[in-house]
């Protein structure tokens, strides 16, 4: 089955078969729920017979491991029949909530993921060609120039797809690293690799305090990325490797991640019965850029008063917010004149691009100031 990836959505979609004679395009996320199928509301609403009420188990709050808010869910327990080419898939539990506003999409309608204790198949993403392929895990040969990576068992995380291998780094300065952890293997996540922010975490800070990092925008927050030469499963060299910081707490995901950029120069493999990831290097690599991703400046937040407050400030030299004299902790009462709670945050976002000049009136310790910023549009956007 052939997959499409959306560069503004960077997931990798392709057709599911529901109940043989429904089409339903899913995104294919091996870091979501295991064993569970999802599915846009909208989607339901226009095929109300997939589902018994009876098989209704309860109704709750989903969303993303990577936001802050949660949307209404329904969980079942009786799923439709799956089926991904011609293989069959059966899946303990179907979750369905308003998919496509909730991710920004209009280019799936739901996910899906290996089911669990899939021990009779081998499933491969072919990147050189962009097709999935579920092979019969019978006497199935991973390719000979593979490199094979055991999965490992991590109590806190259930997830099976997590493999160990060291990453030997090289920056631009030539400082080395080592990363020599456990991944989880994220297709639903764009980056190379993702560090989330621990405290005490050497790696993590080793990134993160790098003043060549780029920042971008991350829903309400912000990540970093540092671009490195890298050595990979001890003798594969590959250059433009990005490492990612995260630099909010989340305790929800896993520590380390490897994304669809890693995953990309590679076929991959997964293979259930034997419990190892295959990687079979491919000769062209092309990033996944999306090009309306934008460069990170400030965030902010709503008090329960409803006041507009500068929560963090991009600390990068050409950050013409921070030069302007923004700082954490400023109230934001106006933007351009108008007040501020005029604004969406998609409105403010499209400003900090296209505007000549944006003016905050600002209160800072109780006192009026005015802040102008002078909006560089040569600034280079996408990540």
């Amino acid at each position: 089955m052939y997959f499409t990836i959306d560069p503004e959505d960077r997931k990798i979609v392709l057709p599911v078969q529901i109940d043989d004679s429904i089409t339903a395009r899913l995104a294919f996320d091996s870091g979501a729920t295991i064993g569970a199928l999802v599915l846009d509301s909208t989607f339901l609403l226009k095929n109300p017979m997939l589902f018994d009420v009876d098989s209704l188990v309860k109704s709750g709050f989903s969303g993303s491991a990577w936001g802050e808010y949660y949307v209404p869910s329904s969980c079942y327990k009786a799923t439709p029949d799956v089926k991904v080419g011609n293989k069959n898939l059966v899946y303990s539990r179907a979750i369905v909530f308003d998919w496509k506003k909730y991710f920004s999409t209009s280019d799936s309608e739901g996910m899906f993921n290996i089911p669990e204790n899939d021990t009779i198949h081998v499933w491969e993403l072919n990147f050189e060609d962009n097709y999935m392929e579920i092979h019969s895990a019978q006497n199935f040969r991973l390719p000979d120039d593979c490199f094979e990576i055991p999965m490992v068992n991590v109590k806190k995380y259930p997830n099976p797809f997590i493999i160990k291998f060291p990453i030997k780094v090289k920056c631009n300065n030539g400082d080395t690293l080592t990363l020599d952890h456990a991944f989880l293997i994220d297709t639903g996540m764009p980056s190379d690799i993702a560090l989330i922010r621990r405290d005490g975490d050497e790696e993590y800070n080793f990134f993160n305090d790098r003043k060549e990092a780029v920042w971008t925008s991350d829903l309400s927050h912000y990540h970093r990325y540092c671009t490195v030469d890298a050595t990979l499963f001890d003798k594969m060299n590959i250059d433009s490797l990005r490492i990612y910081t995260f630099d909010y707490p989340n305790n929800v995901i896993y520590d380390y991640l490897i994304g669809l950029n890693f995953l990309k120069r590679f076929n991959v493999f997964f293979d259930m019965k034997r419990k190892v990831v295959g990687f079979q290097p491919i000769r062209n690599f092309k990033r996944i850029v999306n090009p309306i991703h934008q460069r990170f400046h400030f965030s902010y937040g709503f008090t329960r008063q409803g006041k507009m407050v500068v929560t963090g400030v991009g600390d990068y030299e050409s950050n013409r917010f921070k030069i302007a004299g923004l700082k954490e902790g400023d109230e934001i009462v106006n933007i351009n004149g108008r007040p501020c709670k005029d604004f969406t945050w998609l409105e403010h976002r499209a400003l900090e691009v296209e505007a000549d000049t944006i003016v905050y009136d600002i209160l800072r310790d109780g006192n009026p100031l005015k802040i102008v910023v002078a909006i560089d549009k040569s600034e280079i956007q996408g990540d």
